[in-house]
C-alpha cells in the first residue's frame, strides 16, 4: 500500500492536469500486488460491492500442562457480493483476515497495544471453522477482524469473551 502510495505521488505531485483519479490509485495498487489473492481483495474492494459477515461466537482458553493457553476461536463467516440492482449472491471466501486474542476489548476505554496477545493474518474460508492458537497469556477477548477493515453487516459480533 505504502509503495503504490508512493508511486502515485510521484507521478502526480505538483503537476497540473490531467490529475489522478481512482482508476490510477486501483493501477497503482495493482502494480504491486504480488499474488492472485492480493489482486482479488482490490476488485472485492475497489471494483465490486463486496460484503461480510464475520463472527466469533464462544471462544475458548484451556491451560495447558506447560503453563501456556490453548485457545479455540470458533469463527462463522461468509462473503456476498451486491450487483448493480442490489441483488446479492454468495461468494466463495477465501481471504487472509486479521484474527486476534486481546485481555481487553478491542475500541473500549484504555484499550492500547499491551492488551494484544496475538494479532495475525488467517486463511479464511466460508463457513464454520475452528481456529486453534497456543499463547503465553491468557486472553479474555478473541476476534476476527476486530478492528473492523472489512465492510461487515454486523460488526458488532466480531470480538466475544473468552471462557
Amino acid at each position: 500500500m505504502n509503495r503504490a502510495l508512493r508511486a502515485l505521488l510521484a507521478r502526480y505531485q505538483f503537476r497540473g492536469a490531467p490529475y489522478p483519479r481512482s482508476l490510477d490509485l486501483v493501477a497503482a495498487l495493482r502494480a504491486e500486488a504480488r499474488t492472485a489473492e492480493d489482486q482479488e481483495l482490490i476488485t472485492d474492494l475497489f471494483e465490486r460491492v463486496t460484503l461480510y459477515d464475520l463472527k466469533v461466537a464462544g471462544p475458548t482458553a484451556i491451560r495447558r500442562s506447560d503453563g501456556r493457553w490453548e485457545v479455540t476461536v470458533p469463527v462463522d463467516a461468509r462473503k456476498v457480493q451486491v450487483d448493480t440492482a442490489g441483488g446479492e449472491r454468495e461468494a466463495a471466501l477465501r481471504d487472509r483476515i486479521e484474527v486476534g486474542l486481546f485481555t481487553a476489548e478491542p475500541g473500549r476505554d484504555a484499550f492500547d497495544a499491551s492488551h494484544v496477545v496475538l494479532l495475525e493474518r488467517r486463511l479464511i474460508r466460508s463457513g464454520r471453522q475452528l481456529l486453534t492458537f497456543v499463547t503465553d497469556r491468557k486472553p479474555t477477548y478473541a476476534g476476527i477482524d476486530p478492528y473492523n477493515y472489512y465492510i461487515d453487516r454486523s460488526s458488532g459480533d466480531n470480538v466475544a469473551p473468552v471462557k
